[in-house]
């Protein structure tokens, strides 16, 4: 994880900067709707929760999808996996729809 993270964010960015960590935001009032997809199998899965909890909290619509038997990264495997398959027509019909 460390390694991705320097991947990520050099150490020459501000890391409290909200726009490269829009957890960390004081307020997330004002957003756009947002569609966000955790899998359980995620180092990050707790974070987008989190964020899901948050923007929800302040007033924004939010549809947050939880997959419990997948991992990071299973969208690029939509040939193989019919669950990517399905939400990767999710994302397709909700960004066609103007999201939730």
């Amino acid at each position: 994880m460390k390694w991705t993270f320097q991947q990520y964010l050099p150490d020459s960015f501000d890391r409290t900067d909200p726009y490269l960590f829009p957890l960390r935001a004081a307020d997330l009032s004002g957003l756009p709707a947002a569609l966000i997809m955790t899998a359980e199998f995620d180092p990050l899965r707790d974070e987008g929760r989190a964020y899901a909890r948050r923007l929800r909290t302040a007033g924004v619509t939010v549809e947050h999808i939880h997959l419990d038997d997948q991992m990071h990264g299973f969208l690029l495997q939509e040939a193989m996996i019919d669950r990517a398959r399905d939400a990767v027509d999710h994302f397709a019909d909700a960004l066609c729809q103007g999201l939730p």
